[in-house]
């Protein structure tokens, strides 16, 4: 198996075809006194159809200068070539490559590698949502709103097309940073939580069968329907529009020879045979006109979105791959005298808890969650912080029957009559470290959310310097934990919170208007 992440296919009677000779034998390149061997890697839906041009130029005698051509097809992961080939000895590397998404050319470009374009797009097709009513839905943010399937964005290229729409369109819906971050947050952590998630194309259509969104390309749909597998499903783009997937073919060779095989088949793929095989197979022509058989989206208007750039792509994969890991948190409320001060009309405590309530709705079931709330001598004598509610999974229930969500959200409302005394921060932030490094999970991002509207006033506890180094002593690089703290109003001490924050690797936010709680805390999960 070749170590560089090409899932091979044995493609002998795709790639390599059987006519009668001229000297009587059935191989194809018996009469052949040189034959230029080629090994194209390619995106999996494009393999049939390079293994059929690849049979038919074969059969018609291909050659360069002289020499027959003999291609063999692989299939290859696009967006994860170019880790692939970071690995691969030189032998190793294929000739060609037809990945379905050109951004992934542009960061193998990029990366040193070379690369050399031999034609910007053999064929297209776009990302679609499928729906049984082939619903059409105003932005892909409303999508990701919504109960939606879709194959890991990692690993495909159409699921990572439709994450960075979202981002794309912005321009085109007005959605502001603070709204794409409330449809991804809850997006992310929804698909880690799944525990059987969709691994092909079929699953997807099956998942979307039962009245949810499902995200492919246009080219999935039409094999599927051709295959009987996605029955009763239509086909849509956002009104905000979509993106297009292109498959560039490019040569990885520096071989003029070999390049010239690439253009061999690049001008087979234009031409009028090229061509029909392709609509065959489900995608469009370069240009992305409708299908002429009338399938998929049919002759629906096509808003194409600006494909990202690499580092966008980059940016938004990494930042996907962490918010898909589970949670695990201990939320600190300060419940000092100072969180019954009004701003705008409203108490602090009361934007605290809607803003707790909000971020309940951003995790799955698995997510655990625990909750203290801290004042001066809040837990008895010396002890400035009380423990609500135990780190559990949301979707977990008690012995009545009533699930953790649940319960959190109960004693949320009890905490506004909770408010008195000073604010005993840096014992409490201490202590909770301490407590969720006891009970830590390998398997999660474990953090310590500290909301406080104020500064320590205990005059028994440690100082700030203190609690720096202990926290800074009792840190495990093995074993992350963060905080992530957030001041809010014109009295939080944003310099001890930024401290307290950095030295375990984590974030601060001072919200100088408490109703923009909501706001940081998206913004502080986006950030982890």
């Amino acid at each position: 198996m070749l170590p560089f992440l090409l899932v091979l296919l044995a493609v002998t009677a795709m790639g390599a075809g059987t006519v009668v000779a001229l000297d009587g034998s059935d191989d194809p390149m018996a009469a052949c006194e040189e034959t230029i061997d080629v090994r194209i890697a390619a995106a999996e839906e494009m393999a049939p159809v390079l293994g059929e041009a690849t049979r038919d130029l074969e059969s018609d005698s291909a050659d360069v200068g002289g020499a027959c051509i003999d291609y063999e097809v692989e299939i290859a992961a696009s967006n994860q070539f170019l880790k692939a080939q970071a690995a691969a000895e030189p032998e190793e590397v294929p000739d060609l490559w037809v990945p379905d998404f050109s951004v992934w050319t542009s960061r193998t470009a990029l990366s040193g590698l070379p690369l050399a374009t031999l034609s910007k797009s053999v064929a297209s097709s776009p990302v679609v949502v499928v729906s049984p009513q082939g619903k059409q839905p105003a932005s892909w943010r409303e999508v990701g709103m919504n109960t939606v399937a879709y194959l890991d964005p990692l690993s495909s290229s159409a699921s990572t097309s439709a994450l960075l729409s979202a981002f794309g369109e912005a321009a085109r819906t007005g959605a502001t940073r603070a709204e794409l971050g409330a449809m991804m947050v809850p997006l992310a952590q929804r698909y880690g939580a799944q525990p059987d998630k969709p691994a092909t194309p079929a699953d997807v259509a099956k998942a979307a069968g039962k009245g949810t969104f499902g995200v492919m390309t246009e080219q999935q749909l039409v094999s599927l329907q051709d295959s009987g597998k996605a029955k009763g499903l239509g086909a849509a783009v956002p009104k905000s529009g979509t993106m297009v997937l292109d498959y560039p073919l490019t040569a990885l060779s520096q071989d003029e020879s070999v390049k010239e095989t690439g253009r061999i088949l690049a001008k087979y793929l234009s031409g009028k045979r090229g061509l029909d095989l392709l609509a065959v197979h489900g995608f469009r022509d370069p240009e992305a006109a409708p299908l002429a058989s009338g399938e998929g989206l049919g002759s629906a208007e096509l808003k194409p979105l600006s494909p990202p750039t690499p580092d966008q792509v980059t940016a938004a994969m990494r930042q996907w791959e962490v918010l898909t890991v589970p949670s695990k948190s201990l939320a600190v409320v300060d419940v000092s005298g100072s969180m019954d001060f009004t701003d705008k009309g409203r108490k602090r405590i009361s934007i605290a808890i809607s803003a707790a309530k909000g971020a309940l709705e951003l995790f799955p079931d698995n997510a655990e969650l625990g909750l203290w709330a801290f004042s001066i001598g809040l837990g008895g004598g010396n002890q400035d912080y009380l423990s609500l509610l135990p780190v559990r999974p949301l979707g977990g229930t008690t012995s009545g029957g009533v699930s953790h969500r649940e319960s959190l959200m109960g004693v949320l409302r009890e905490l506004p009559s909770m408010t008195a005394g000073g604010t005993g921060l840096y014992d409490t932030t201490l202590a909770a470290v301490r407590s969720l490094r006891a009970d830590y999970d390998e398997e999660a991002v474990n953090t310590v959310i500290l909301l406080t509207d104020g500064r320590n006033e205990d005059p028994r506890s440690i100082s700030l310097k203190e609690l720096l180094s202990k926290l800074e002593r009792e840190r495990d690089p093995g074993k992350p934990l963060e905080i992530i703290a957030i001041g809010m109003g014109p009295q939080a001490d944003a310099k001890a919170l930024e401290r307290i924050a950095d030295v375990t690797g984590g974030k601060s936010y001072v919200a100088r208007d408490p109703s923009d709680i909501a706001k940081v805390f998206i913004d502080a999960m986006l950030q982890r």
